[in-house]
């Protein structure tokens, strides 16, 4: 009886430390959470969502 005792207390000890490792070697290797970024700011959020309105042809190029 005292042998079968011993036997599930090593199994039982076996199982908690191969049960640490997983759960240490999971957490590990885990990648980082990610940082939520603020919204993009668009024209969307001004107004009601209202299209733009065209003002004139924009360019870089100088009149000549």
């Amino acid at each position: 009886m005292k042998k079968i005792i011993q036997v599930v207390g090593m199994a039982a000890i076996a199982a908690a430390a191969s049960w640490a490792v997983q759960h240490w070697l999971d957490r590990r290797y885990a990648p980082a959470p990610r940082k939520l970024r603020k919204p993009v700011e668009t024209w969307e959020n001004e107004g009601g969502a209202l299209a733009p309105q065209g003002h004139g042809l924009e360019t870089s190029q100088v009149p000549r």
